[in-house]
């Protein structure tokens, strides 16, 4: 990513003195020669040395101008470089976006970080960038940046922190990206994303010893996923990164189930039937849904952490469902239907991380992590 302009510089031009004296001498010359009057020839005279003293002034005064110009251009092109090595030498991710979307130019700390080569970035839409190089079908990551591009389109700055873990590896970062609409003219022309890895907060990482909090949300997809984040990142004290990615995917899951199956009441057969539409599945959902449901209803979290375990409590104001269908493999027995659609998948893997347990209803569910196990 390079701030440029356009090297040079002017030099005061002895142009105005070389074409605009020798005319005035030699229409003074013509006068002497041509007319016989004597008052003629003062006139002539005269006029020639006017001129002549006001280029030699304008030639002075629009020296000194081109030389404070070329000053000023000198400055600017030290900024300009300076610029340019800061932009490259620093850990802070810069891309700009053309209206669509697609990669225009970035810096050298992005590229380092995808670990993708220029013709695998240049022109190619960011979202697909992250989509394709990040965990396999991770539907909510995709609504998320959706959903921001959406709010930058239409004119708003927007931000949001998402955990990555890059396909095919144990590789996980989080993100802090922040995009900025830019317009000319009334309409958009870019789109300048900047942003950083999350850090360790090193407070919680050598003190932090217990911790608790509760959440009252609403059914946004985007802020769960912010919230599974928030409830996950004080964790590194007892886990390592890969395993507090596993901790906050689990915990997303369980959000979204308690948003999508619980306060929309979204059962298994619809939201098939709704997958095999056309389309992102979360804005057909969206569109389709309660109202009524999706305003009101809310999910309630809470968080405690001490210094054996940490435990989220998650509930919602659905009709529950029937937990023991999906979460009892001892039976013996699978459901056609629910390999092919892959439906309570994702419980299974929550319990693959969690200790988990639910009320009879199946509104509130309960997940705990022991730091020794």
């Amino acid at each position: 990513m390079k701030i440029w302009k356009r090297a040079g510089s002017i030099k005061p031009s002895v142009l105005i003195t070389c074409t605009g004296i020798p005319p005035a001498i030699a229409w003074g010359f013509f006068t002497l020669i041509t007319f016989e009057h004597h008052h003629y020839i003062l006139e002539a005279v005269c006029l020639w040395a006017a001129v002549t003293a006001s280029l030699c002034v304008g030639h002075r005064y629009y020296s000194r101008i081109i030389s404070a110009l070329n000053l000023s251009m000198v400055k600017q092109e030290f900024e300009i470089k300076w610029k340019n090595l800061m932009i490259d030498n620093t850990d802070e991710m810069f891309i700009v976006l053309n209206m669509y979307g697609q990669i225009v130019t970035y810096n050298q700390s992005f590229e380092k970080m995808m670990g993708l080569s220029r013709s695998e970035l240049q022109g190619k839409p960011l979202r697909s960038v992250f989509i394709n190089e990040v965990e396999e079908n991770n539907s909510n990551l995709s609504f998320v940046l959706l959903d921001r591009f959406r709010d930058v389109f239409m004119g708003k700055e927007t931000s949001f922190t998402y955990s990555f873990r890059f396909r095919g590896t144990d590789r996980v970062i989080s993100l802090n990206l922040d995009m900025q609409p830019v317009f000319s003219g009334g309409e958009l022309q870019n789109i300048l994303v900047s942003g950083h890895m999350v850090l360790s907060d090193e407070i919680a990482l050598n003190y932090l010893e217990r911790e608790q909090g509760s959440y009252c949300m609403d059914n946004n997809v985007a802020q769960l996923c912010q919230l599974s984040f928030r409830l996950t990142r004080n964790l590194e004290r007892w886990f390592p990164r890969n395993q507090i990615y596993l901790l906050q995917m689990a915990l997303q899951e369980v959000l979204i189930n308690a948003l999508e199956h619980g306060n929309l009441e979204v059962d298994y057969h619809k939201k098939t039937e709704l997958q095999r539409r056309k389309g992102n599945y979360w804005d057909i959902l969206i569109k389709e849904c309660n109202r009524e449901y999706l305003e009101n209803r809310k999910i309630y979290v809470s968080y405690t952490l001490d210094e054996d375990k940490v435990v989220y409590v998650v509930k919602d104001e659905g009709g529950g469902f029937e937990w023991k269908k999906y979460l009892e493999p001892e039976s013996g027995r699978v459901d056609d239907e629910f390999v092919r659609t892959h439906h309570g998948i994702g419980l299974q893997l929550v319990r693959n991380v969690f200790d988990l347990s639910f009320d009879r209803g199946g509104s509130e569910v309960t997940m705990v992590k022991r730091f020794n196990a």
